[in-house]
């Protein structure tokens, strides 16, 4: 199960976000001096989520929210603070009604070729996205600021890649981007309360890929 950003993120205290991705990589060095490298799997987002401190109840209701995903077998939306809507669109203002879609994907899987934009919009270098399509969601950075055509057109290079379930005509979303995650084994603090106040909450978390 995969609960909604309203059902737990947006229910938290959050007073700190890091996120990053963790990669799956394998390097091995060879007799000549030379070092080879692979990816063994996709890259996954991460983040460690700092709750502030606050009043005993309110504390221990965001523990009980984290406990009730059981460990690792509900996943809940996760979106990055900072990275609620396109950076030169403040609050999404110019999407008000329009409907964004993916045309296709480009020959490596790095490029999103999108449709449906105001003309001349512009993603810039460090906005998130996220698809929804071909039975699973997914999130992505934009690698390098580019503009839509007159006609709304946008080819957007993204990281990491495109994965290859998705389909044309996947939903697009620039307000409020997110991914699906886990809390990692122990990841979860509850804080230490003292008489009133509950300090120290914080949360580890891990994308989850999984059927949207």
């Amino acid at each position: 199960m995969i609960h909604s950003l309203a059902a737990i993120f947006d229910r938290l205290p959050i007073a700190g976000f890091a996120i990053d991705i963790k990669r799956n990589d394998e390097l091995s060095g060879q007799g000549s001096g030379a070092v080879i490298g692979a990816e063994l799997a996709p890259p996954l987002w991460s983040a460690i989520i700092t709750l502030g401190d606050g009043r005993n109840n309110e504390l221990k209701q965001a523990a009980a929210l984290i406990r009730s995903l059981g460990g690792v077998r509900d996943a809940f939306m996760v979106a990055d603070p900072t990275s609620l809507w396109p950076q030169a669109d403040f609050r999404g203002a110019a999407l008000a009604g329009k409907t964004i879609k993916l045309r296709t994907i480009g020959a490596n899987h790095a490029v999103a070729l999108l449709y449906g934009f105001p003309a001349g919009y512009t993603m810039t270098l460090g906005d998130k996205i996220q698809f929804t399509g071909g039975g699973r969601i997914s999130y992505h950075e934009v690698r390098t600021s580019v503009s839509a055509t007159a006609g709304g057109a946008l080819d957007l290079p993204v990281y990491p890649m495109l994965p290859f379930s998705l389909t044309t005509n996947a939903v697009v979303t620039l307000i409020r981007p997110a991914f699906p995650a886990i809390v990692v084994p122990a990841g979860h603090k509850p804080g230490e309360a003292s008489s009133a106040i509950t300090r120290g909450a914080r949360i580890e978390i891990i994308e989850k890929r999984k059927a949207s």
